[in-house]
Parts: structure tokens; C-alpha cells; sequence
């Protein structure tokens, strides 16, 4: 298709060629964003297969760092007591992580104070009350 001079065209064929125009490239641009969104959809599941694979293979060595410092302990304890050792501390520190996480979030997610004051007034006004208690 040869290309016109847009400057010889009248208003009626330049709305005209707009209106055949306009709904292709408007096709065209939503299968381009969608082929991107599916060959970036594809990377991220396999990156997150790979990150699960890491997480399982990661949880094994940390269970085979447990068990090596429960023996570690053994050679001058019972062995129970060297587990009960690293299972206190391992608690202890979960613990510590749990409390500090606990508190970062609640930090993080404070409350809405003008949404909160928004919603009593429209309640207020619902209920006929209008502020009064």
C-alpha cells in the first residue's frame, strides 16, 4: 500500500483512513502486549521452580547443620540433652525473629485515621445522628 500525502487528503478521508486505521494498530498493540506478558510469565514460573528447587535444597543443609551441631554436642553431653540444647536455642531465636517481625508489621500498616474518620461521619449520617453520640 502506497502511502498517500496527507496534506492532499480532505478532513472526510483522513477521519475515513483514521477510522480503518486506528482499530488494527490498537489490535496490534494489545497481541504485542500480551506475547509480552506470556514470554514474561513463562521466565517468572521457571525462576520461581528454581527458587522452590533452592529453598528445598537449602532447608536439607540447614537440617544437616542441626543434626551436625546436636553431635557436635554429644561427644560431651547425651545426646538428648545436646538436642534439647540446639532445639532451645533454634526456639529462642525464632522467637526473637517472630516478635521483631511481629512488631515491624505493625509498624507498617498503621491504621487509616482520615478513612476511619471519613466512614464515622458518613455512619453518623446514615443513622441520622451526625457526629452526636
Amino acid at each position: 500500500m502506497e502511502r498517500e500525502d496527507v496534506r492532499d487528503l480532505s478532513v472526510r478521508e483522513l477521519t475515513a483512513q483514521l477510522s480503518e486505521q486506528l482499530p488494527r494498530l490498537m489490535r496490534d498493540e494489545v497481541a504485542l502486549a500480551r506475547a509480552e506478558l506470556f514470554a514474561r510469565a513463562k521466565q517468572a514460573k521457571s525462576g520461581g521452580g528454581l527458587l522452590a528447587g533452592a529453598a528445598v535444597v537449602a532447608l536439607g543443609a540447614w537440617l544437616a547443620m542441626v543434626a551436625a551441631a546436636i553431635a557436635g554436642i554429644a561427644e560431651a553431653l547425651p545426646v538428648w540433652a545436646s538436642a534439647l540444647i540446639v532445639g532451645g536455642s533454634l526456639a529462642a531465636v525464632a522467637g526473637a525473629l517472630a516478635q521483631r517481625g511481629r512488631s515491624r508489621l505493625t509498624r507498617s500498616v498503621p491504621p487509616l485515621p482520615v478513612t476511619a474518620g471519613s466512614v464515622r461521619r458518613e455512619l453518623g449520617e446514615l443513622t441520622g445522628r451526625n457526629g452526636q453520640q
